[in-house]
């Protein structure tokens, strides 16, 4: 997937890279490209992500831009784009990872560039068979007297919960200790691994619990549900008092999740009509949600899907770059 080999911090930077003042609203340059360099978008490690930044480097690519990828973890990501390593992020989740976002846009390491138009949202999921297993779902407190059928060897007597990788920063264990649930959250290994342990769990009606996200692929496959708030909003005066900030579906407070874009300050001056683009650019969950089921379901690259819907959604995007170059 990623364009040619490289690491956040490996990569060179050209001399071209620094520049004096910014301006808030950057002039259009006579032509494009306004520079041969490549425009480097960042990658984290989820399908959707993938696709969000693959389709972005497919329209920029036709514009007349060189488009590179780089594959990096989350808290890097923030400093590689700051130091114009990483030239464009395009699908930041401002949950936990919102506290890096708030402090580099703050002190203007990384410009803001407005969310990138998914509807995000993220809970605890089960297969809807789990239901007959545990009555009362699928509000969250029929998890207080079923957590047995979710232990594992590891976890016996308290149920497992998959949690989302360690390096996401999940704050799945201040919620089960805030909810007075007797689970142990266990990482799993990333989007795939969650994937296939999903996959086998189904395959043999067995109870699984995990920590997703929606837009997502894997609900729809394998009809996943997810758990609730309760009436009397127990779970959200619990959160409050024990301090968690972040949403849940459980959470009378969950609004949703912000999924924002932001790049390297220095983008403007350098490709102020990509610039003008990436501002201007949407991903959305009808768009994105086929592709990705593309990918995963249909073994489809994700280059290719993303080339493929480049291809028949001019009408969607040719309008951000004619906006992008006047």
């Amino acid at each position: 997937m990623i364009d040619q080999s490289m690491t956040v911090r490996g990569l060179a930077l050209s001399a071209a890279v620094a520049f004096g003042v910014h301006s808030t609203t950057p002039a259009v340059a006579a032509s494009v490209p306004e520079s041969e360099d490549p425009i480097i978008i960042g990658k984290l490690d989820w399908v959707g992500q993938e696709i969000t930044a693959e389709v972005a480097g497919e329209i920029l690519r036709r514009m007349g831009y060189n488009v590179d990828f780089v594959q990096t973890t989350q808290v890097p990501l923030f400093q590689a784009v700051a130091d114009g390593e990483i030239s464009v992020y395009l699908e930041n989740w401002n949950q936990v990872s919102k506290k890096y976002y708030d402090e580099y846009t703050a002190d203007g390491r990384i410009e803001p560039l407005g969310e990138t138009g998914l509807q995000g949202s993220e809970g605890w999921y089960y297969p809807e068979y789990v239901e007959e297993m545990c009555p009362g779902l699928p509000v969250w407190t029929a998890l207080k007297e079923c957590a047995e059928i979710f232990a594992t060897p590891d976890t016996a007597p308290a149920g497992r919960l998959l949690d989302y990788p360690a390096e996401w920063s999940p704050d799945t264990p201040q919620w089960i200790e805030a909810l007075g649930l007797d689970f142990v959250p266990v990482p799993s290994g990333g989007e795939g691994a969650t994937a296939a342990e999903v996959r086998s769990a189904v395959a043999r009606q067995e109870p699984i619990l995990l920590q997703w996200w929606e837009p997502t692929w894997l609900a729809s496959v394998h009809d996943l549900k997810r758990v609730v708030l309760d009436d009397a909003g127990e779970a959200c005066e619990e959160a409050k008092a024990a301090g968690i900030t972040t949403k849940k579906a459980f959470d009378c407070e969950a609004a949703g999740i912000e999924i924002v874009k932001f790049a390297w300050p220095g983008l403007k001056d350098k490709w102020p009509a990509a610039y003008n683009f990436l501002k201007a650019y949407q991903m959305t969950n009808e768009h994105q949600g086929p592709m990705a089921m593309a990918v995963e379901v249909e073994g489809q690259k994700v280059a290719d899907v993303a080339k493929a819907w480049v291809d028949e959604n001019e009408a969607v995007w040719k309008p951000w770059v004619e906006q992008a170059t006047q």
